[in-house]
């Protein structure tokens, strides 16, 4: 029988309490496994191992100098590893302990790869998209941080396009592009709690903004025929505590191709224990009454992964006064949706032609593939930043919405084509800096 995610995350957190608890002579004083993205750590001493091919595609361990110190004192690392430097032998004889606790845990791919450890001032560790974990032990010595990468998990649903094509006891609104079927939305929400699926949460943010939190469905608490749907969650502002656990949430998901979301009643917010020591935070979500299409209700901001830029000038009319000049103002796009963007334009702009109200033009450079855009649009927001680190003006704009618009159709699809990306890559490495 397949291992689930839960079954990898107990063997794995498991060793390493199993290797700490050979290592030091006092007690484990707390433990914390959660899942994490777009997340970046600066440890003081670091190690990693890459497993690729396996449900885990890399380890990145971060240790406390002073246990690193510690641990080099009660532990023997091979003589071919030695530098004599404390920090360096002592993480990598635990990793040399952990990697034997693995291999005996029911994990025979861990013994491909060994950990190496690297220059901690010279690496960084840099989290992003799906199924990252991370793991911290604390002991009186110090603590200790697995970052594990978890291999993406595929998610097929042949039946889908199948259904709704077949009409009947499907019905699709196309008004509000919904799918409203009762039996199908269960069908399909089943599939993704029954499959342990990835998909994004979505949340209220400050201000008007929302947030989209990595969250994998929870195979081994789902009950078949269950109308409840368990899901572990990366901790961000709003789920830090209990009390700021919203009433619902939207959930965003692929299923064969298709950008879907639907909005979940939060029935609790728990723990599922692993064992006695290890536990996940779980949000048990109530079933959906639809699921819609694509990102056109709640309009989550896309912050762009690479560097977005253009430009916008304000919009001057046919009847215009000769020798009006519209210049064009160069911008960073900030983030953007179906519906709008907010773009930062620089200090030396002149905004008073940029107030509340205003129709522009923007001009939008998309990565390769995507290409240049021409857009209109209606200034909504202005706000003038003072900060040093980025001084200028951020400018929350409405894209004047043309069902016709070769232009916002292609926006659109960059949209769709980043989320994709983000609920189906993603990965926890050591980058330079």
């Amino acid at each position: 029988m397949e291992q689930s995610l839960s079954d990898h995350l107990h063997a794995i957190c498991r060793a390493l309490l199993a290797s700490l608890s050979e290592a030091v002579e006092g007690e484990i004083l707390a433990c914390d496994l959660v899942q994490i993205d777009r997340r970046e750590f600066h440890f003081q001493s670091v190690a990693a191992a890459h497993f690729p091919g396996g449900p885990v595609r890399r380890m990145l361990l971060g240790c406390e100098e002073r246990l690193a110190e510690y641990l080099s004192d009660r532990l023997e690392v091979a003589a071919d590893a030695a530098t004599g430097e404390a920090v360096h032998d002592g993480l990598q004889a635990f990793c040399q302990t952990l990697q034997v606790q693995l291999a005996g845990s029911g994990l025979p791919w861990a013994g491909d790869q060994e950990f190496l450890v690297h220059d901690h001032q010279q690496f960084r560790v840099h989290c992003s998209g799906v199924r990252n974990f991370l793991f911290r032990v604390a002991v009186a010595e110090g603590r200790l941080d697995l970052v594990l990468d978890m291999a993406p998990h595929p998610l097929e649903c042949a039946w889908l396009s199948a259904e709704l094509q077949s009409g009947g006891a499907t019905q699709v609104n196309t008004s509000a592009s919904a799918i409203t079927s009762e039996a199908l939305v269960e069908r399909i929400m089943a599939h993704l709690a029954s499959s342990g699926a990835d998909v994004q949460v979505k949340l209220p943010a400050e201000g008007d903004r929302l947030e989209l939190l990595q969250a994998t469905f929870l195979q081994g608490e789902y009950e078949p025929g269950s109308d409840t749907l368990p899901l572990t969650c990366a901790r961000r502002t709003s789920l830090e505590l209990a009390e700021d656990i919203p009433e619902k949430v939207t959930l965003v998901f692929i299923l064969q191709d298709k950008l879907l979301q639907c909005s979940c009643p939060v029935i609790d917010h728990d723990q599922s224990w692993l064992d006695d020591d290890i536990s996940l935070p779980i949000l048990r979500l109530g079933m959906p009454g639809s699921v819609t299409y694509g990102q056109r209700r709640g309009a989550f901001r896309l912050e762009p992964p690479e560097r977005v830029t253009g430009s916008v000038r304000r919009k001057v009319s046919d009847d215009a006064v000769l020798g009006v000049v519209s210049k064009r103002i160069p911008m960073q796009v900030c983030d953007i949706s179906f519906t709008g963007a907010m773009l930062h334009i620089g200090s030396h702009a002149l905004i008073s032609g940029f107030k509340g109200g205003a129709e522009v033009v923007c001009v939008i450079q998309l990565p390769p593939g995507f290409g240049e855009v021409t857009l209109n649009a209606v200034v909504r927001r202005l706000h003038v930043t003072h900060d040093d680190t980025r001084r200028g003006a951020s400018l929350g704009v409405e894209f004047v919405d043309d069902p016709g618009c070769a232009a916002l159709a292609t926006v659109r699809k960059y949209i769709q084509n980043r989320h994709s990306t983000g609920l189906s890559e993603g990965s926890a490495e050591l980058t330079i800096g």
